[in-house]
């Protein structure tokens, strides 16, 4: 049985990690274009379950993020990134 709430529509997934907890969802640390950095970017999410939370604004498809813990970089705007 499929249970359907609303409207249908596509939307940008996340699969869960630490960094929801430490964010609350409010941001997250997107890769640069080189892969080399990572920097602090705002975020609005929407509905959630036990294994992903839904982008409503400020990520685009095929952006990648940190999704382990913040906890030691609440206060950073940048990460440099090491291979």
């Amino acid at each position: 049985m499929e249970l359907i709430l609303g409207y249908p529509m596509e939307s940008l997934l996340l699969s869960l990690g630490s960094f929801i907890q430490d964010t609350g969802g409010g941001w997250v640390f997107a890769l640069d274009e080189t892969g080399a950095y990572a920097v602090r970017v705002d975020i609005r999410t929407g509905c959630k379950n036990y294994s992903y939370v839904e982008v409503r604004e400020g990520l685009q498809v095929g952006e990648g993020i940190i999704t382990s813990s913040y906890s030691q970089m609440q206060s950073v705007q940048r990460v440099q990134l090491t291979p």
